[in-house]
């Protein structure tokens, strides 16, 4: 289906720690006719982008630097969200595992579209995201994962909650359990408890296994 052109131009904040993704994305969003771009390197940076001006969309991606405090994942979609529930966000990830993009569904973002996409598609999301229907548009691949998950190996994660599915998420990409617990401003020993609480869920019994499990899984 042929969407209609914007009557305007728009301002639109671009966030991956990546800057050869974030120039891509403003390349592909060109057609729209942008006014205005702030380029972000962390959730950190996106955030201080939105507390300065209004913004029309936010393009990000889910997994990005954490360094000196900066959120990524859910935390950082949970604070934009909470600060400027009207503004779209559509996440642009490389994450595959379908109980978190579940997870980011449920959070109300705008759209969810895959890094290995077309561009076209990624354009179109946007498009969808700022037409104020409502719901999170998907790619089809993104539904797909979505919908399938029940009848794929990867459906164990959904026995995991929000907070195990980000702790075990960022375990598996490197940091510390100490770390883990800074970032979400969690005391150790309930970070911990989240993270034991997966392993028993998906029979795991070691932390090489479950870096395994979550790389196997799209999880990091």
């Amino acid at each position: 289906m042929t969407q209609a052109p914007l009557s305007r131009a728009l301002s639109v904040a671009i966030a991956d720690d990546h800057p050869m993704i974030r120039l891509a994305i403003k390349d592909v969003l060109g057609p729209l006719r942008l006014q205005e771009v702030a380029m972000c390197q962390s959730g950190n940076e996106l955030l201080e982008a939105l507390e300065r001006q209004r913004f029309d969309l936010v393009v990000t991606d889910f997994s990005m630097e954490r360094e000196q405090g900066n959120d990524d994942g859910l935390r950082m979609i949970q604070r934009i969200r909470s600060r400027f529930p009207q503004m779209p966000i559509v996440v642009f990830t490389m994450l595959t595992n379908p109980g978190l993009l579940a997870c980011i569904q449920a959070e109300g973002v705008g759209g969810i579209v895959g890094k290995a996409e077309d561009p076209e598609i990624l354009r179109r999301i946007c498009l969808d995201a700022l037409s104020e229907s409502g719901g999170t548009h998907l790619s089809e691949a993104i539904a797909n994962r979505i919908a399938s998950a029940g009848g794929r190996p990867g459906a164990s994660t959904r026995l995991l909650s929000p907070k195990e599915l980000e702790v075990v998420r960022m375990f598996a990409s490197g940091d510390s359990l100490t770390k883990i617990a800074a970032g979400f401003h969690r005391s150790l020993a309930t970070v911990a408890a989240q993270k034991r609480s997966a392993m028993l869920k998906l029979n795991i019994a070691n932390n090489a296994d479950l870096i395994a499990y979550a790389r196997e899984n799209g999880l990091a």
